[in-house]
């Protein structure tokens, strides 16, 4: 089990670890971007020319080893290997469809094959026929000759033929590709049908898309989000700002009024911005999953309110059994944060604010109740949308970004939970998760 800390040591020594690590971001950045005027730049230049050199002729010589047993079979089959390398180097001059390739490599060596077994076959004969059979030798190695080059045409279309089937699904999907650009991430590749390794490339190469595709749309979420939300913020800087180029020289109530404004709203950008990117990096999260106690989890976090909110009456029910669930830990915390800030937030004060957990069949349900305004019937279906407040005005007074039950869902759906809210108006709301 992790000690458990003092909420105020955690958040002292988080800040201090933020700002030395800020402190090493911009000396690095100064270095990087400001380079020491006494360094001499060529030298550096010549430096990694010299490793990058040094690099490729390691590469070269690493290809031009070969292994001591490699290199006997090649020995012993000399004039086959003498055939592969040479389609090799014949093959990288010459652009030919894999077809083609695989026509020319398999009729070689059925032709070959063939001419070896009709040379042993005629000369067997000749040693044990007299010479009354010479001219039937003759008429023989003639027809022979003629069957291996029809069979080895035969043969060739049939390679030839079987090549085109077997890799039309290949044609087909570089064809598809054409169509996936940054415009259009939505096409996809037909499947194919064949229980084969193309049957796999495609379902591959589909899931890469997808993956693209949500990383793609993430981003302009983000975008979206950030342009949409930001304004309004930058908005009372500039205003304030304005304002205090005017007449805040002078005039000290205006002077601390305006100084306010600007840092509430900074904080109030930084805390925006920080909640973005950790929804645009649930999308591509990988879950630290550990088995902890979440009766001991629900407990910590309502005794961790209770030392900061004194406003309101924030209650633990949880059993004294414990309920061992296998998830990511921190982020299950964050998420229960998430809930936690949205009942304080709208519930008046002198409100009750009750926080629990139980096991309830095969999942863990863990329950968030308040008895605060309510959630109305129009306005339940959106509440875990992006910036979507049910009071506007009054999200804006308490500093409610928008994004914490959006946080708060995406961070369920990511552990493979579900999250649910009933609520009556000015009776009170209950968020529900389940982890399975």
């Amino acid at each position: 089990m992790k000690v458990k800390q003092n909420k105020n040591e955690n958040a002292e020594y988080n800040a201090n670890t933020k700002e030395q690590r800020y402190a090493l971001q911009n000396a690095a950045r100064a270095v990087t971007v400001f380079p020491s005027p006494d360094v001499d730049r060529s030298d550096v230049e010549r430096t990694i020319n010299d490793i990058k050199k040094e690099k490729q002729s390691e590469a070269v010589t690493m290809r031009k080893k070969i292994h001591p047993a490699l290199l006997a079979v090649m020995i012993l089959f000399f004039p086959v290997t003498g055939v592969v390398f040479g389609f090799r180097k014949l093959f990288k001059k010459m652009n030919l469809p894999l077809t083609a390739k695989m026509t020319v490599i398999y009729s070689v060596i059925f032709f070959l094959v063939l001419v070896a077994f009709t040379v042993f076959y005629i000369v067997s004969l000749v040693r044990n026929s007299s010479g009354a059979m010479s001219d039937y030798m003759r008429g023989l190695s003639i027809a022979s000759a003629v069957l291996v080059v029809v069979i080895s045409a035969l043969f060739a279309a049939i390679v030839w033929v079987t090549g085109q089937f077997m890799l039309k699904p290949i044609r087909s999907i570089t064809d598809k590709i054409d169509d996936v650009t940054g415009d259009n991430l939505s096409a996809r590749l037909n499947q194919v049908d064949s229980q084969d390794e193309l049957m796999e490339l495609t379902n591959r190469i589909n899931g890469m898309l997808d993956n693209l595709e949500q990383s793609f749309l993430r981003q302009q979420n983000f975008v979206a989000d950030a342009s949409h939300e930001l304004k309004t913020p930058i908005s009372v800087i500039r205003g304030y700002a304005n304002m205090l180029r005017r007449w805040g020289k002078d005039d000290p109530k205006i002077l601390d009024e305006g100084i306010a404004a600007i840092a509430r709203e900074s904080d109030n950008m930084q805390r925006i911005v920080e909640q973005l990117l950790l929804l645009a990096r649930l999308g591509n999260f990988n879950l630290n999953v550990t088995r902890f106690n979440l009766v001991e989890v629900v407990s910590e976090l309502a005794e961790s309110y209770k030392m900061v909110d004194a406003d309101h009456s924030i209650t633990c029910k949880c059993g004294k059994d414990a309920i061992t669930v296998e998830t990511d830990k921190n982020l299950l915390t964050e998420c229960l944060r998430a809930i936690t800030d949205n009942a304080i937030k709208y519930t008046p004060k002198g409100g009750i604010i009750s926080i629990g957990c139980e096991m309830e069949g095969d999942y863990a349900r863990i329950t968030v109740a308040d008895t605060g305004i309510g959630i109305s019937e129009e306005d339940l279906p959106h509440i875990f949308e992006r910036f979507y407040r049910c009071d506007k005005a009054r999200g804006r007074e308490n500093g409610s970004s928008g994004l914490g039950l959006s946080i708060a869902k995406s961070i369920v759906e990511t552990m493979g939970g579900e999250i649910t809210v009933k609520s009556d108006v000015g009776l009170g709301t209950t968020f529900t998760v389940k982890l399975f």
